[in-house]
């Protein structure tokens, strides 16, 4: 996919704004503090702006399926409903933690058969960058009957992985995938044979995507891939990076390691 089908500039946004049907979605989030997206969308966020939280909006509860397990996708269109979202509306995820929580909100808007939605390439701060305002004002947006369509997306579970031939790649920092630190979940390491690919890697200095197809030499068109991160919110940011890089679409493994550790019979590597 082009570059233009998939992150949308800040100069480009504000040309739109008030003649396309254009939402935009506050998608920030930290993950050790889970009131702290909303704290900072009530400061300020983008004029217009709805508030996606990542942990009950983007995800159901944590369990056996991994920390933010995906929400049925009868749940997400009753949210997508509520805010007054239908196919023919342009949605503009953002953040301002390098794209993964945009990155997670586009992957499930495509999930649901959306295929009008862009990235704000940089996030707020690249609108912030433009001298750009903020808003605090909270829209109302009147209900609609959003209906799903086919799934852009592809998915994989943990018996998928174990039985077929996959290329894995962990979006997670080489330090956790290495296995000397852990700061979240309970046992260290990543999936056995399995590629260390951090997200941030995949960003220049301003925050913006880098989009040199140099940065994935390593995959091809007939390898089957498939991205991973802690939880599938970050492995989504690197989805992102690879259809850029004008590779085809990995699939999501949405459990990724929380859920892989699970189960003491699955392997580890170190």
């Amino acid at each position: 996919m082009r570059k233009g089908e998939l992150l949308i500039e800040v100069n480009e946004l504000t040309r739109i704004i008030g003649i396309e049907n254009c939402v935009l979605i506050d998608c920030r989030a930290k993950l050790d503090d889970p009131y702290w997206g909303q704290k900072e969308y009530s400061r300020g966020h983008l004029p217009g702006a709805i508030f996606a939280d990542l942990n009950t909006d983007l995800s159901a509860p944590p369990g056996t399926r991994g920390r933010h397990p995906l929400p049925t996708r009868q749940s997400f269109v009753d949210l997508l409903s509520r805010w007054g979202i239908t196919h023919d509306t342009l949605l503009v995820p953002y953040d301002s933690n390098d794209s993964v929580y945009a990155c997670r909100f586009w992957w499930m808007a495509r999930w649901v058969g959306i295929k009008r939605i862009k990235v704000l390439n940089g996030g707020l701060g690249s609108w912030l960058s433009f001298g750009k305002s903020l808003s605090t004002d909270v829209p109302k947006q009147k209900r609609s009957q959003f209906v799903a369509k086919s799934s852009l997306t592809r998915t994989v579970s943990a018996e998928d992985i174990q039985n077929q031939s996959y290329t894995l790649i962990d979006a997670r920092a080489a330090e956790r995938f290495r296995g000397e630190v852990e700061p979240i979940d309970t046992k260290a390491g990543h999936i056995p044979y399995a590629l260390c690919r951090p997200y941030e890697a995949n960003l220049s200095t301003d925050g913006k995507f880098d989009t040199q197809s140099s940065q994935f030499n390593a995959l091809s068109d007939d390898l089957d891939v498939v991205c991973y991160c802690g939880s599938g919110v970050s492995a989504t940011q690197n989805i992102m990076a690879i259809l850029l890089a004008g590779l085809p679409e990995p699939a999501l493994y949405p459990g990724s390691w929380s859920e892989w550790i699970q189960n003491p019979a699955r392997p580890i590597s170190p």
